[in-house]
């Protein structure tokens, strides 16, 4: 069979272009994967390109494994020319140059590479030294700004400031010491991956024409959501040949909040004279009455080229507008539509139900619990943020970087040896005066003895941990990560100490260590016998795991209805959708409502149109006509975006207010089901009790994690935190719940 068959018209033209810049404008489910990935393989079979001449990048690696694997297909490639052909991430291919040349600007090419939890624990530092109140200056604000300028595509020294004043002057000094202190521990963030690959091509021009005379053609997915930072990269490697094609949708950018900018698709023939544009509009995924209305919608946007998606599917059924009387209301309505498109044999696993905000998803998850409702939540804390993944994942970093201070830090008092947190201060003071990084002080301290610091009653514990680290350094060698990390949960009693706790908590911590280890076995079999071009590291994993995104974990077949905000859908598809909150001030959210920039409204109505085009089948929208926001109940309004679907699109369904009270008040007894989440899993509550009378529990001393208690009012759940005499505590059918031990009248099962 030729590749070339079952492409439409407009993808063969854009799939046999030949050299120059060319513009695919591809609408919402018109074929650009499939574009992408044909014209690679007609790239290579043409003889136009050898793989290693072309470079393709996307935005997660779960598109660019996929994009990999439909090209090798195609071509019938093995495994041999996984290395030659770059299909990846932004953020793999930049790692990928700065392992190879980062030299060239300073810096060690064994760096390490923080997540935003690690970031975040470094402005806290810098702050501190620098005498700034986090109660005056918020971190995560500062943070947000670091990141938000390096997306621009500026660094502590080029930043220039466009106003004056106290908050102006924090944000410069934290800067300028956060990146001291990056590249002092041999560390960059996520921003700096694509910063310091475009300050290496363009302050170094052998480097830049070595990888311009390596690639031939550039390749760009969803380029509507490249900021700028990632603009000049792409302009950089495809300098004068300009070979680069560019796939996306304008009516499709929605992350402007994290630096993406429209204008780097509204302006490519701009940037690239004598560019090519083919606009792909027939959709294969959604029904003529989605495409349509959706279409509708987004035409009231003006930030946009002029196309308009059509499709050759069946009309389909009308969308269907349910108005709720509040969120109650609300979640029940989903609950209940859920049920009945199982009844008509949807797959529960191609039910979606999307919202602007995560925290919309409370109560809708409290009724999919009662109703025995299997679900996953997407987003919010992952897998390889949980505590325990990320201490173990701190031995291993300051394993393979020994400059990495934030790991230090975080784990050596993990499990607690004597270490406190003033016996650290002064060890980190120390450090900072002589210019050295913290494992390296240790070293100098119990080896050499060049150095003498009194750190009292201390003393013996870092001597513990120092002599703990260099036995595991001694095995990093000869030891599979894998296996490593087992050497370092035993040799560290981390293992141990979890397992003496003898909680659910506990438990569930132990089960998440073995799934980490798990992945690194999966690693393992990926690299090393499988792919000799790709030797197994432990470098390696931690670079792996380092670029994960939440998305990456996304399971299509898991047996479960899929929640998640509508910016995480963006690239998904499913049968059925539900879309929930749609008033003014919540969706659109009400930062835009508030903007005199109509840009910000437009926003959120690509938003909306991202939201309405994820369905094939059926399109539910739903919005309360009362919403409790902090406390109080108010009046709501239904979203613009609602009323730009023309009316012979939809059909309604009104509130009943008499309904809704029923429904509310005659909740079933629900099963005993513990909330499903890929993000961010609890225990399962454990079977109930035999119900034995106990006084309520008064001072909190035999509370502890994981556990079963029994409120008054909510019934028998598990204790799962606790801060002074404030509990959390997951009531089955009730969800979590804050409580102050004083009043909770709780009794211990």
């Amino acid at each position: 069979m030729n590749y070339l068959d079952g492409l439409n018209g407009k993808q063969r033209e854009a799939v046999e272009y030949g050299n120059g810049p060319l513009l695919v404008l591809a609408g919402a489910g018109s074929g650009k994967t499939r574009v992408l990935t044909h014209r690679i393989a007609h790239l290579i079979h043409r003889g136009q390109a050898d793989p290693s001449q072309i470079f393709a990048v996307t935005f997660t690696n779960k598109a660019a494994g996929e994009m990999r694997k439909r090209v090798f297909g195609l071509l019938g490639l093995d495994e041999s020319a996984r290395n030659d052909l770059w299909v990846s991430t932004f953020h793999s291919a930049c790692v990928r140059i700065l392992r190879s040349d980062i030299h060239h600007l300073g810096f060690n090419n064994q760096f390490t590479i923080y997540d935003d939890t690690d970031q975040l624990s470094v402005v806290k530092a810098c702050m501190k030294e620098l005498n700034i109140s986090e109660s005056v200056f918020s971190p995560k604000a500062l943070q947000s700004r670091i990141n938000h300028v390096k997306n621009a595509g500026l660094d502590s020294e080029s930043y220039q400031p466009s106003f004056g004043g106290p908050m102006e002057d924090v944000f410069i000094r934290s800067f300028q010491r956060y990146s001291e202190v990056l590249k002092q521990s041999s560390a960059l963030d996520f921003a700096d991956l694509i910063l310091l690959t475009v300050k290496l091509l363009s302050h170094h021009p052998r480097v830049l024409a070595a990888y311009q005379e390596r690639f031939h053609h550039l390749l760009i997915d969803e380029y509507q959501d490249t900021n700028r930072c990632q603009y000049q990269l792409m302009k950089l490697l495809a300098g004068l040949r300009a070979n680069i094609c560019a796939v996306g949708d304008e009516d499709q950018s929605i992350y402007r909040w994290r630096g993406a900018d429209i204008t780097n698709i509204l302006n490519f023939e701009q940037d690239y004279p004598n560019t090519k544009i083919i606009k792909l509009e027939e959709n294969y995924r959604s029904t003529k009455s989605i495409i349509e209305a959706a279409s509708h919608v987004i035409s009231n946007n003006l930030e946009r080229r002029e196309k308009t998606l059509w499709t050759r599917n069946a009309v389909g059924e009308k969308i269907v507008v349910i108005e709720c009387y509040d969120e109650h209301d609300e979640a029940h309505k989903i609950t209940n539509e859920v049920a009945n498109c199982l009844a008509q044999d949807f797959s529960l696993n191609q039910l979606a139900v999307f919202y602007r905000t995560n925290a919309q998803s409370r109560l809708l998850e409290d009724m999919l619990r009662a109703k025995g409702i299997h679900y996953q939540i997407y987003g919010g804390l992952k897998f390889y943020e949980r505590l325990e993944v990320k201490d173990a994942l701190a031995y291993l970093k300051l394993l393979a970087n020994p400059n990495d201070d934030v790991s230090f830090r975080r784990i050596v008092n993990v499990p607690p040896r004597g270490i406190g947190a003033v016996s650290l201060e002064r060890f980190s003071t120390k450090a900072k005066e002589l210019g050295v990084g913290h494992y390296e002080l240790l070293q100098k301290i119990f080896t050499s003895g060049e150095i003498s610091v009194d750190l009292g009653r201390a003393r013996r514990a870092f001597d513990v941990f120092y002599k703990m680290m260099e036995e595991f350094r001694e095995q990093k060698e000869k030891l599979l990560p894998s296996d490593l990390l087992n050497f370092i949960l035993e040799g560290s009693e981390y293992r141990k100490s979890l397992q003496d706790e003898q909680t659910i908590e506990a438990q569930s911590r132990l089960e998440n260590l073995a799934e980490l280890r798990q992945s690194m076995v999966e690693y393992e079999l990926r690299c090393g016998a499988n792919n000799p071009d790709s030797p197994i590291t432990l470098q390696g994993f931690l670079e792996e795991i380092a670029l994960v995104s939440d998305i990456d974990r996304f399971d299509p077949a898991a047996p479960a209805l899929k929640m998640m905000t509508i910016h995480m859908a963006k690239g998904l598809e499913f049968d059925v959708v539900f879309v929930t909150g749609l008033e003014e001030e919540l969706f659109p959210n009400i930062r835009s409502w508030e903007a005199q920039d109509d840009s910000d409204i437009e926003e959120e109505r690509r938003l909306f149109y991202v939201g309405m085009t994820r369905a094939r089948k059926k399109l539910h929208l739903l919005y309360a006509k009362n919403r409790t926001v902090f406390g109080t109940s108010h009046f709501r309004v239904r979203s613009r975006f609602v009323d730009e679907i023309p009316k012979n699109y939809f059909e309604m369904s009104k509130a009943d207010y008499f309904s809704r009270r029923r429904h509310y008040l005659d909740r079933p007894n629900p099963p005993s089901r513990s909330r499903e989440l890929l993000a961010d899993d609890f225990s399962q509550i454990t079977q109930d009790s035999d119900g034995c009378d106990m006084p309520p529990v008064e001072d909190g001393e035999n509370l502890r994690i994981g556990t079963h208690v029994r409120h008054p009012l909510f019934g028998e759940g598990v204790v799962r935190n606790t801060q002074g005499d404030k509990l959390i505590v997951e009531f089955k059918g009730r969800g979590m719940r804050k409580l102050s031990l004083k009043f909770a009248q709780l009794q211990i099962l």
